[in-house]
């Protein structure tokens, strides 16, 4: 996944089937794998039975685009290609050429019928934006007591822990998610233009939103994690969105101090931070 794991208060065994979770997620949903299932299914297109893990998946992305009302779509993967972002992160660089033709989130070319799914049109999917938080908090679940489980910090505890936040501050997290979205740390140029891996639905580019970074609590890291990237994506309205589903955010933009939406500020203890 292009990311450091984790883990706290698992066994030796734990250890070890939390390891092989994010093993074989790698395996059923990398984008640059060859041998992926992913890249069989968007290779095909369909109509064609995928596993229950990927049917799983891909639900939670339709939940995702659903609840979000558009904003965080499992069908951006060609658009993500077409900014740049079409191997691993690493070697991934800029480019004089420029962006490829913009291509919008298109929910409606997908049809999933149990483990049958067709893709239409060469839809292209892409499900890291559910695939990743839904390990972490599926790997919490193999923990018998207290700890946590983080993927590129995004993390999921049952118990207290200290949790770094983008611009050196930090928070305790007592149980739940929290998950950050941002584009400071996964950006490029093509013909000189900013990319980010963070791509606008209704426009098929990258965001041009005002924020760097967003970081929401939530009841799992799932939860967290779509709220951020919607958030993220609204722009402006990105705090009173999270605040009327009760959501704590805190938004970074360069330049200004991080801004908190009202549900941060109400769920941080005056002496001792923490988001429940």
């Amino acid at each position: 996944m292009g990311c450091e794991v984790v883990v706290a208060g698992a066994t030796g065994d734990e250890l070890s089937r939390v390891r092989r979770l994010f093993e074989e997620r790698d395996r059923v949903f990398s984008r640059f794998r060859a041998d992926s299932e992913l890249r069989r299914v968007n290779a095909t297109g369909g109509p064609m039975v995928v596993s229950a893990l990927f049917a799983r998946a891909l639900e939670q992305g339709l939940w995702a685009s659903e609840i979000t009302g558009g904003l965080v779509d499992p069908t951006l993967g060609a658009a993500i290609e077409a900014a740049g972002y079409d191997r691993d992160f690493a070697a991934v660089a800029s480019s004089p050429e420029p962006a490829g033709p913009a291509q919008p989130a298109r929910p409606e070319a997908v049809s999933l019928l149990g483990r049958v799914l067709l893709l239409r049109g060469g839809v292209k999917l892409d499900l890291n934006g559910v695939v990743k938080a839904a390990a972490v908090d599926d790997g919490l679940q193999l923990l018998a007591g207290p700890g946590f489980v983080s993927a590129g910090g995004d993390l999921a505890t049952r118990g207290e822990v200290d949790v770094a936040l983008p611009g050196g501050a930090a928070v305790r997290l007592v149980s739940g998610g929290l998950a950050t979205s941002g584009r400071t740390k996964r950006r490029w140029l093509r013909a000189g233009y900013g990319q980010h891996h963070l791509i606008d639905p209704a426009t098929g580019r990258p965001s041009t939103t005002p924020w760097e970074e967003v970081t929401v609590c939530g009841a799992s890291c799932l939860v967290a994690d779509v709220a951020a990237k919607a958030a993220f994506l609204l722009g402006d309205d990105g705090p009173s969105w999270l605040d009327e589903r009760g959501l704590p955010g805190r938004f970074v933009a360069a330049g200004r101090r991080p801004h908190l939406n009202l549900s941060w500020r109400a769920s941080v203890e005056p002496r001792e931070p923490a988001c429940t």
